[in-house]
C-alpha cells in the first residue's frame, strides 16, 4: 500500500516525531529559486510578474491585468450563481460572529487612583493576503482571511493569489473577495507574489504585513521577506493526524485523512493508533480506500509517499508525540484522547469525538482555516482577528499615581542608574 507503519514509545516519541517531520523540509534548490525569484520582482517589477505568471502558470497578463478592483469584483460578484454566493455568504456570517466576539474581548479599560489605561487594538494600515491557486480555486481561503481584516478595519487588504487559465474560477475567486471585503486582487502567484507585495512595483503597492497559506515556495518567500516586512507563520502544505482506538469509525478517518491529502501531493497525513486491532482497523480502511482512488491523484499520491500509521504504547507515548509532531490539524477520535484533551497544547485546531472532522473545521466551524504547519502549532494557534492588529495601550496618568510611582519605584530605578528618568518623575509628580 505504501503507508508506512511506526512503533511508537515513550522514549522514542520525540525522535520518530521528528524524522516523519524531516521529510517536509524544503529542498536546498527550492531555497535557492525562491532567493532569485525574489531578486528578480525587485530588480524587474511588473516585467517579472508578467513573465513568471506566464512560465509558471501559463497565462498572459498585461500589466493593465496585474490588479484587479473591487468594481470589477463586484461584478462578477452580481453574475454569480446564487447557490455558490449564499454559500459563501453563510461562511461569511459565522467567520464574522466569530472573530466579532473575539475582537471585543481585546478593548480594555482600567481605572486605578485617578489613571486611566486603555489597551485597544490598532488596525495595521495594509495587509496582503495570499491564496493558493493552480490546480483548484480556494474562495474559503479568501474568505477566511478577508473577513477577520474587514473587522479589524484594515484600510487596504490586497488578496494575491496565482492568475488563473479558467475565467469561471477567476470570477469565483473575485467574488469571494468581494464578499470577504477585500480592496484588490493582484493576479500573482508563488514566490513572486509574496515578493511584490513585500517590495511594491510600479503597479503593486506593497503592505506592512503578508498572512496565508501556500507551497514551499511561499512558505520560503514568506521567511525571505520577513527581513523586510511582517508575515504571519509557516502555513504550508496541508498536516493531519488522526488518533483512533478501536471504537474509531475507520472508514470516516479514511476518508478524513484522503480529504486532507486531497490539496497535494506533498501534504503530510497519518494515524496515530492506540492499540494494534485500531491500527489494523485504519490500515485496512485506507487499503480499501486507495483501491477507490486514481493512481495518480494528489490524495493517492500523498498517502502512498508520505501517508504514516504509528502505534503507540499507551496514552503518555501518544502524547509526547503529538507534542513533538505538532500538526496543523489533530482529530481524536479515541475515546481515551477525548478525555485527556488538557494533555494536548501544540496543535493548530483540534476535533473530538465520535463526529470529528477536518472538513467541518474548514468550512463551518467558525475559527480560521489558515493554519501552522512545520511545527509551528507548538508556538502559536491559527488566523484570527489579532493578526491585523496592533494592541496600543493608551495611558492618562494622574497626580496621586505619579507620587506614588515615584515613591515606590525611586530605588529600582536608582539600581539601574538612571538618574534622569528618576529626575523626570520626580518634576511630573511634583509639577
Amino acid at each position: 500500500m505504501g503507508v508506512r507503519v511506526v512503533r511508537i514509545s515513550r522514549e522514542n516519541a520525540a525522535e520518530a516525531a521528528q524524522l516523519i517531520r524531516a521529510q517536509a523540509s524544503p529542498p536546498p534548490d527550492i531555497i535557492e529559486a525562491v532567493e532569485e525569484i525574489v531578486k528578480a520582482v525587485r530588480r524587474e517589477g511588473d516585467d517579472a510578474l508578467i513573465r513568471l505568471a506566464e512560465q509558471f502558470d501559463g497565462v498572459h497578463l498585461s500589466r493593465d491585468e496585474l490588479v484587479s478592483t473591487m468594481e470589477e469584483a463586484r461584478e462578477a460578484y452580481e453574475a454569480a450563481p446564487s447557490k455558490l454566493i449564499l454559500a459563501m455568504k453563510r461562511l461569511r456570517q459565522r467567520l464574522l460572529t466569530f472573530e466579532k466576539r473575539l475582537y471585543k474581548r481585546l478593548v480594555l479599560n482600567i481605572g486605578s487612583e485617578g489613571t486611566r489605561i486603555e489597551i485597544r487594538p490598532a488596525p495595521l494600515e495594509s495587509v496582503g493576503c495570499y491564496a493558493p491557486g493552480g490546480s483548484a480555486s480556494y474562495p474559503s481561503t479568501v474568505l477566511m482571511m478577508g473577513v477577520p481584516g474587514s473587522i479589524a478595519g484594515v484600510r487596504r487588504l490586497t488578496l494575491a493569489t496565482p492568475p488563473r487559465k479558467n475565467e469561471q474560477d477567476r470570477r469565483t475567486v473575485l467574488a469571494a473577495s468581494y464578499i470577504a471585503g477585500f480592496s484588490e486582487v493582484l493576479w500573482s502567484g508563488g514566490a513572486q507574489a509574496i515578493a511584490a507585495l513585500a517590495y511594491g512595483t510600479a503597479t503593486v503597492r506593497s503592505v506592512k504585513k503578508i498572512i496565508g497559506p501556500g507551497n514551499r515556495y511561499v512558505l520560503e518567500a514568506k521567511r525571505v521577506v520577513s527581513r523586510d516586512v511582517a508575515v504571519d507563520f509557516a502555513a504550508g502544505p496541508t498536516e493531519l493526524l488522526v488518533v483512533v482506538d478501536s471504537s474509531t469509525p475507520f472508514r470516516q478517518a479514511a476518508l478524513e485523512m484522503a480529504a486532507q491529502a486531497e490539496h497535494s501531493p506533498d501534504t503530510l497525513v497519518g494515524a496515530l493508533a492506540l492499540d494494534s486491532e485500531s491500527e489494523a482497523g485504519v490500515l485496512e480502511s485506507l487499503s480499501d480506500l486507495l483501491k477507490e482512488l486514481p493512481h495518480y491523484s494528489p490524495a493517492s499520491t500523498s498517502l502512498r509517499s508520505r501517508g504514516f500509521v504509528c502505534t503507540a504504547d499507551g496514552w503518555d507515548a501518544a502524547s509526547r508525540f503529538i507534542e513533538a509532531l505538532a500538526p496543523e490539524h489533530l482529530l481524536i477520535y479515541a475515546e481515551t484522547g477525548r478525555k485527556r484533551l488538557r494533555d494536548i497544547r501544540s496543535v493548530g485546531v483540534v476535533s473530538y469525538g465520535r463526529n470529528a472532522s477536518g472538513v467541518f473545521l474548514d468550512y463551518y466551524a467558525g475559527p480560521s482555516h489558515v493554519l501552522p504547519t512545520d511545527g509551528w502549532a507548538s508556538i502559536r494557534g491559527g488566523l484570527t482577528v489579532l493578526d491585523y492588529v496592533k494592541l496600543l495601550p493608551t495611558v492618562r496618568p494622574s497626580k496621586i499615581a505619579l507620587r506614588r510611582a515615584y515613591r515606590e519605584m525611586r530605588e529600582l530605578i536608582l539600581a539601574e542608574g538612571l538618574p534622569l528618568h528618576l529626575k523626570a518623575l520626580e518634576e511630573a509628580a511634583m509639577f
